[in-house]
């Protein structure tokens, strides 16, 4: 048999709540700052959820005081499982793919910690919610620059539009090779009727490149007609 402290009034239960609203609030005001799809009165009201459901699962045995402890098994941890799994689902519908971007995955995370922040606290265990606010927003505010400055890949399609035959595409893969970028995979389309070429090329390069100055060598090539591009 497991036990708690009966003597925490309602109020106190009542006031962890509106703790966590505080705390989920801060974070969901810098969420809401940059537009995200979880923010301000989101956050909030995760975090709340989750403080309710904590301090259900530890009172719920208040709601049988006669039952034997032989009879009656309760576990205070079920209905935290169950919240961070049901995180999860909401996380993931803030979660946008367009266009081979994906958005939202700190935002999803930022759930789940908020979530977890609602369970200590309905716990009781308020340093440690304080303490996780104050390192949630240290993370979300100061090293976002510390993270734009790793270097990285950058991924990225061009679709040229070109007349000739394909031995053209030599000319076009050296061009871009100059440019730092890294042919990964491309796939062409002939028009016979029209004599024209259409190729997709997949490329990767180290840090985002001059589009511009790309695109100015390219259309120095009579051959090009169109030129698009996207990266991720």
């Amino acid at each position: 048999m497991w036990y708690i402290d009966i003597m925490v009034s309602d109020w106190e239960w009542i006031l962890r709540i509106f703790i966590t609203g505080i705390l989920s609030g801060v974070i969901g005001w810098e969420r809401e700052r940059h537009a995200r799809a979880a923010g301000f009165r989101t956050m909030i009201l995760v975090g709340m959820g989750c403080c309710l459901a904590m301090t259900v699962s530890l009172r719920i045995f208040e709601l049988f005081p006669d039952v034997p402890s032989s009879y009656l098994r309760i576990d205070p941890a079920r209905i935290a499982y169950g919240v961070l799994t049901g995180i999860g689902f909401i996380g993931a519908g803030t979660i946008i793919r367009n266009r081979g971007n994906v958005r939202g995955i700190t935002t999803a995370s930022c759930l789940w910690v908020v979530s977890t922040m609602g369970l200590a606290i309905g716990c009781g265990f308020y340093l440690l919610g304080v303490i996780t606010t104050v390192f949630v927003l240290i993370t979300l505010l100061s090293l976002k620059g510390i993270e734009s400055k790793i270097p990285h890949d950058v991924y990225t399609r061009f679709k040229i539009t070109f007349s000739g035959d394909t031995g053209f595409l030599d000319e076009i893969f050296n061009t871009l090779s100059n440019k730092g970028y890294n042919v990964l995979d491309y796939s062409v389309v002939q028009q016979k009727k029209q004599n024209l070429s259409i190729v997709e090329i997949q490329c990767r390069s180290r840090g985002k490149k001059d589009i511009i100055e790309t695109f100015e060598v390219l259309k120095q090539f009579e051959e090009i007609f169109e030129i698009e591009y996207r990266s991720s």
